[in-house]
C-alpha cells in the first residue's frame, strides 16, 4: 500500500526523518560528551581535588599540601600532580609557543596510559637535579617531528633548556584542561614550590581504591585537611579539600545546555510522530471500506493489526535511514558551528553506539505513531463502514477528535520549543549589549611567555617590553600599543588577597581577593577604557618610584564608596607577610575578565615596570584591518628576539564572539528546532482541516444551499483552526512556565517566565495557525452544493 500512495508515504518518511535525524545527531553529541567513558583505564574510579575556602572554591594546590595528601590518605592508589606550563620550543626551523603540563612521575600510570613510543617518566626523573626529559603529544609528534619514531631519545629546547624526549603519547590520549603537547616531570621544579600559601596552579588527580565511595574519600581528605589546618594555621586555616568525579568536572559546563538540545529534539519527534499518525488516521479513513470489507470475509484483527504495525515500521525504518543521512550532515555543521572549547567535540561520530540508538529510535518511533491507526482500523464497526454515508459516522467523528487532540499537543510541544528558543535569544541580544569595558574594534592582540634563561631579571623584561612597544608603535597603521597581563576575556586571571590603609587589618584567610593586571605602554588608550578619576601612568611610574596602583569602579564603590579613591593606599599580601603601600592614582571603568555573563569582579592594575611578569599579551589599535597587521607583528617580534614565539595572534573582536559563543550556538540550535517544530505544528493544523473539510464536504453544500455565505463557511473553518491554535497555545503556555525554569541556568539578563517572549511567540504561533488554514478554508468557500448534493 505504501508504494501505491507516493505521495503519502513520500511526507510520512521526510518528517520522520526530520524528527529522527535531529534526535540522532543530538545524540551523538550527547554520547561523544557526556556518555562515553574518558580514555582512560577504569576512568569511572578517577578523582578531581583542589583546595577551598570560604571566599573561593576550585583552588589549585600548594605543593607542600599535596605532598601531605599523598602521604597521609587511605583512599587513593596513587595521587597525582599536574600543572600547567607554557613552553617556547626553539631550537628548530621556527619557534613555537606550546600548551604542556609539569606532572609528577606516576600520572600516566595512575590515568592507565602508556606511551606508543619510547618509555613513561620514572621516579629517578622525577626529583631535583634529574635529567630533563619530556613525553610528547601526539599532535606535536606528527606536526613538528613528521611522526619520526627516531624521535625518541633525540634533545629539544623548552624554555632555553634542553630536554631529552623519552617517549610519544597516543593519538587516543586526551587532557581536557588545555592543550597537551608536551609532559614533563614536575619533581625538579619543586625546590620553587614549597611555601604553604603558593598556589601556583597544581591540582591533582587520584584514582580511587578498589571498595572506596567519593564519599569516604571526602571524609578521609577533610580528615588530614583539618589535621593540616591544626598543624600549619597561618597557611591552611580555613582551608578545606574538594573532590569531584573527573568525568563529571570536565563536562559540567556543557552539560546543561546538551540536556536542554536532546528535549528539545525529543520534542521535534513527539511532533512528528503525531503528525505522521494523524496522517495514518486519515488514510485508514479512506480505506475504512476496504477493511470492513476484509473483515466480513473473515480477516481476523490480529492480522489487521500486525499489518498495519509493519507498514507504520517500514515507514520508520525509512525515515531513519533518511534521518541518519541527514545526522551525518548535521553533526558535520555542529562540528563547524560548536566552540574547540566544549570538551570532548572532537570525539563527536557516528559510531556503532549512534547507529544503534537511531535503530531503536526508529522502531520504538514506529510503534508510537502506528499504534493509534491500528487500533482504529481493528476496532472499526463492520456495518458501519461498508455504509455508504460513513463520512459522518461516529467512528469519523472519534476519529476527528482524535487527530485534534495530536495537533493540539503539536501546537503546545511547538509553543514550549518557541518559548525556548525566544528566551535563549533574548539572553543572546543581551549579552551582545554587554559592555566589555574596552573597544574591541581595530584591536589587535597577540600572547606571548619570555623564558627565565633568556630573561632571567626584571631589568631585561623592562628592556624587552620597551623595545618591543618602540618597534610596534613604529608600524605602518600602528595609532596606540600596550602590554598586559592577563589579557581581558581570556577566562584566565590572577588573583590576591589586599587591603586598604583606611580599613582593618584582616586577619588570615579572611582578608578580600581582587583580580589584577600588569600594563605597560599606552594600554588604556589602546584598549579604550574609559579613565573616570586622576591618571593612567607614566614613565615615570618606574622601579625607582613609589608603588602606585589604578582600581577599577566596582573596587572604588566597595572599599571607598564616599570617598575619592585618587590617594588612597592599599597593599596585597597577609598580615604577617604584606607587600609594600600602593597609591591609588586613578579610576577606570570595569573590565570583563571571565565572561560578558560573569559577575563583575574587583580589579587593579600595577605598572609592568613596577611589578615585571614573564607571560604577556600585546595589545595593538590599527587604523586599518587589524588582521592584515599580523605579518608585520610577527617580523617585529622577530627583530626584538628571534627565539621568541607567540601565538593566539587574533582581532579582539573575536575574543568577544567567542564571549557569546555558547548563547548564539544554544540560540541557533534551539531555534532551528522551535523552526521545524513549527513547520511540523503548522502542516498538522492544515492536515486536520483539510480532513475536515473533505469529510463536511456534504454538511458545507448543505449549509451554502441553505443560503450561508462564503463568509460564514471561512469562519467555521478558521474557527476550528483557531480552536485547535488556542487550545495548544494554552497548554504550551501552562508547561512552559515550569519547563523554562530549568533553563534558568543557561539564561542571562531574561526571566524564564518573561511575559514579553510568551506573548510574543504565542502570537506567532496564532499568526502561523491561521495561515495553515487559508487553504483548507479557501477550498471549502468554493464547494458548489449540487455537486456534493449529487456525490452524497
Amino acid at each position: 500500500m505504501l508504494v501505491k500512495n507516493p505521495g503519502f508515504t513520500l511526507v510520512a518518511v521526510l518528517t520522520l526523518a526530520l524528527g529522527i535525524g535531529a534526535n540522532t545527531a543530538i545524540f551523538s553529541a550527547v554520547n561523544a560528551v557526556l556518555l562515553r567513558p574518558l580514555p582512560y583505564g577504569d576512568p569511572h574510579r578517577l578523582v578531581l581535588l583542589n583546595e577551598e575556602t570560604k571566599l573561593f572554591s576550585g583552588m589549585s594546590v600548594a605543593w607542600p599540601n599535596y605532598v601531605d595528601w599523598r602521604d597521609q590518605n587511605r583512599s587513593f592508589e596513587p595521587l597525582a600532580a599536574v600543572q600547567p606550563a607554557q613552553l617556547n620550543l626553539t631550537g628548530m626551523d621556527r619557534p613555537e609557543r606550546l600548551g604542556g603540563w609539569n606532572v609528577t612521575h606516576d600520572f600516566f600510570s595512575m590515568l592507565g596510559v602508556r606511551p606508543i613510543l619510547g618509555r613513561d617518566f620514572l621516579p629517578d626523573d622525577d626529583h631535583a637535579g634529574a635529567r630533563p626529559v619530556v613525553l610528547l603529544g601526539y599532535g606535536l609528534f606528527q606536526r613538528r617531528f613528521g611522526a619520526d619514531p627516531g624521535v625518541v631519545g633525540r634533545t629539544v629546547i623548552l624554555n632555553g633548556h634542553p630536554s631529552s624526549v623519552v617517549g610519544v603519547l597516543p593519538a587516543s590520549f586526551r587532557f581536557y584542561y588545555g592543550d597537551a603537547d608536551v609532559f614533563r616531570p614536575i619533581g625538579p621544579l619543586a625546590d620553587a614550590l614549597q611555601e604553604r600559601d603558593d598556589h601556583a596552579g597544581i591540582y591533582v588527580v587520584g584514582r580511587l581504591k578498589p571498595g572506596v565511595t567519593l564519599d569516604a574519600a571526602r571524609v578521609d581528605m577533610d580528615t588530614i585537611a583539618r589535621r593540616l589546618e591544626r598543624g600549619y594555621p597561618k597557611t591552611n586555616t580555613g582551608n578545606r579539600v574538594a573532590l569531584a568525579l573527573l568525568e563529571n568536572d570536565v563536562v559540567h559546563g556543557i552539560q546543561p545546555v546538551l540536556l536542554v538540545l536532546s528535549a528539545a529534539v525529543g520534542f521535534v519527534l513527539l511532533i512528528a510522530c503525531a503528525n505522521v499518525a494523524s496522517l495514518l488516521l486519515a488514510r485508514a479513513t479512506a480505506r475504512a471500506r476496504e477493511i470492513a470489507i476484509r473483515c466480513a470475509l473473515g480477516a481476523g484483527r490480529r492480522r489487521l493489526l500486525r499489518q498495519v504495525l509493519t507498514e507504520s515500521s517500514l515507514l520508520a525504518l525509512l525515515g531513519g535511514g533518511l534521518g541518519l543521512l541527514l545526522a551525518a550532515w548535521l553533526t558535520d555543521l555542529l562540528l563547524g558551528m560548536v566552540p574547540s572549547s566544549v570538551p570532548r567535540i572532537d570525539e563527536l561520530r557516528l559510531d556503532a553506539t549512534v547507529l544503534g540508538f537511531t535503530l531503536v529510535l526508529s522502531l520504538v518511533t514506529g510503534l508510537l505513531f502506528g499504534l493509534a491507526p491500528a487500533w482504529q482500523s481493528c476496532h472499526a464497526g463492520v456495518a458501519e463502514s461498508l455504509k455508504e454515508g460513513s463520512r459522518g459516522s461516529s467512528g469519523g467523528r472519534r476519529q476527528q477528535r482524535f487527530r485534534s487532540i495530536l495537533v493540539t499537543s503539536e501546537v503546545a510541544l511547538s509553543l514550549v520549543l518557541l518559548i525556548g528558543a525566544g528566551l535563549m535569544a533574548r539572553s543572546f541580544l543581551r549579552l551582545r549589549d554587554v559592555d566589555p569595558g574596552f573597544r574591541p574594534d581595530d584591536l589587535l592582540s597577540a600572547q606571548f611567555v619570555l623564558p627565565q634563561t633568556a630573561y632571567p631579571d626584571d631589568a631585561r623584561i623592562r628592556v624587552f617590553a620597551d623595545r618591543l612597544l618602540d618597534r610596534v608603535r613604529a608600524l605602518p597603521g600602528v595609532t596606540a600599543a600596550g602590554l598586559v597581563n592577563p589579557l581581558p576575556l581570556s577566562l584566565e586571571g590572577w588573583q590576591t588577597d589586599f587591603w586598604t590603609e583606611d580599613g582593618p587589618v584582616p586577619a588570615r584567610g579572611e582578608a578580600p581577593y581582587s583580580d589584577y593586571h600588569v600594563v605597560a605602554g599606552d594600554y588604556f588608550k589602546t584598549m579604550g577604557i574609559r579613565l573616570i578619576r586622576g591618571r593612567v601612568f607614566g614613565d615615570t611610574d618606574n622601579e625607582t618610584a613609589p608603588p602606585v596602583a589604578l582600581v577599577n569602579e566596582t573596587l572604588a564603590r566597595r572599599f571607598w564608596p564616599d570617598r575619592d579613591p585618587v590617594g588612597r593606599r592599599m597593599r596585597t599580601g597577609s598580615a604577617d607577610a604584606p607587600g609594600p603601600w600602593m597609591t591609588v592614582v586613578g579610576v577606570v571603568a570595569d573590565v570583563k575578565q571571565y565572561g560578558l555573563d560573569s559577575e563583575q569582579k574587583t580589579q587593579f592594575y600595577r605598572p609592568l615596570r613596577q611589578l615585571p611578569l614573564r607571560p604577556l599579551s600585546l595589545v595593538v589599535r590599527t587604523a586599518a584591518d587589524p588582521a592584515g597587521l599580523t605579518p608585520a607583528l610577527r617580523q617585529a617580534f622577530a627583530s626584538v628576539d628571534a627565539d621568541l614565539p607567540i601565538n593566539k595572534v587574533r582581532p579582539m573582536g573575536q575574543l568577544l564572539d567567542d564571549a557569546s559563543a555558547p548563547k548564539r550556538l544554544s540560540f541557533l540550535l534551539l531555534g532551528s528546532f522551535a523552526a521545524t517544530a513549527l513547520l511540523l505544528a503548522a502542516v498538522g493544523i492544515y492536515g486536520v482541516l483539510a480532513f475536515s473539510v473533505a469529510q463536511r464536504t456534504q454538511e458545507i453544500g448543505i449549509r451554502m444551499a441553505l443560503g450561508a455565505r462564503r463568509r460564514d463557511v471561512l469562519w467555521m473553518v478558521f474557527g476550528q483552526g483557531l480552536r485547535l491554535a488556542l487550545a495548544g497555545v494554552a497548554l504550551g503556555v501552562t508547561a512552559a512556565l515550569g519547563v523554562t525554569r530549568l533553563m534558568s541556568g543557561l539564561l542571562f539578563g531574561v526571566s524564564p517566565t518573561d511575559p514579553a517572549t510568551l506573548v510574543a511567540v504565542s502570537a506567532l504561533l496564532l499568526g502561523v495557525a491561521l495561515l495553515a488554514c487559508v487553504v483548507p478554508a479557501r477550498r471549502a468557500t468554493r464547494v458548489d452544493p449540487l455537486v456534493s448534493l449529487r456525490s452524497e
